[in-house]
C-alpha cells in the first residue's frame, strides 16, 4: 500500500489524497504526509555518517555544506508539494 500511494503521489496527487481522507486510514496518512521529515532525517543521518567516518571532527567542507543544503531544499521542495495538494483536495470537499 505505501509503494502504491508513494507512487500515486507522482502520477495523480489529487486522487492519492483524496483516497487517503476518505479511507481514514491514519498509518497511510502518516506514513505518506511524513515522507518530508523523513528525507530531512534520511540527509542528517547521511551527512552525520559521512562526517564521522572521513572528516574525524574537522571543519564543515563544501561537500558537507551542499549536502546538508540539498537535503533541506529537497525535504522543503517536497513539503511545499504535499502541502499545495492537500489544500487542492481539502478546497474542492
Amino acid at each position: 500500500m505505501l509503494a502504491k500511494n508513494t507512487y500515486g503521489l507522482g502520477v495523480h496527487p489529487f486522487k492519492t489524497l483524496k483516497s487517503l481522507g476518505r479511507e481514514k486510514d491514519r498509518s497511510q496518512q502518516l506514513l505518506i504526509l511524513g515522507w518530508p521529515v523523513y528525507v530531512l532525517v534520511f540527509g542528517a543521518g547521511f551527512i552525520w555518517l559521512g562526517r564521522r567516518l572521513l572528516a574525524n571532527g574537522a571543519a564543515w567542507g563544501w561537500g558537507a555544506r551542499g549536502a546538508a543544503m540539498m537535503f533541506l531544499v529537497f525535504s522543503f521542495s517536497f513539503l511545499v508539494y504535499l502541502l499545495f495538494w492537500q489544500m487542492r483536495v481539502w478546497l474542492k470537499k
